[in-house]
């Protein structure tokens, strides 16, 4: 099996520990010393684990809803890139569209990095949604 069919495993995954928030499904897919880069950087598996949930109870689980569309995957030697596209509704709230890219680096058959990067117009519409409401996904 080759590393985008690997990813594209792991994103099946993801989705059902989205679901059921069984995250221990996906530990399978990342290196004991997994990093996931950004903000917040996470450093070694069970600490990638926890910042993928966190994520997804701070925000995802906070709208009424989620709907993802993703390009098909590309490879470049080690890295997996996918394209994806998400649009959240929450009642009584404009609908906040954003896009960008997930890049997986793999070691072996295992994601050793994985990167999420905003479009620059989605980082833009992200951040204006949040200053007007954010406080309303406070729980």
């Amino acid at each position: 099996m080759g590393i985008q069919e690997r990813y594209l495993e792991y994103a099946d995954a993801f989705e059902e520990s989205y679901e059921d928030d069984d995250w221990s499904r996906i530990e399978q897919y990342f290196t004991e010393n997994a990093v996931y880069e950004g903000e917040p950087l996470a450093r070694g598996r069970a600490a990638v684990l926890a910042r993928l949930k966190n994520g997804v109870d701070n925000f995802d689980r906070r709208m009424d809803s989620r709907t993802l569309s993703f390009d098909k995957p590309t490879v470049n030697g080690d890295t997996v890139t996918v394209r994806w596209r998400a649009t959240y509704t929450k009642k009584g709230l404009p609908d906040l569209t954003i896009s960008g890219a997930e890049l997986a680096k793999f070691d072996g058959n295992r994601i050793q990095t994985l990167r999420d990067e905003f479009d620059p117009a989605a980082e833009k519409s992200m951040g204006d949604w949040m200053q007007k409401h954010g406080k309303s996904l406070q729980g």
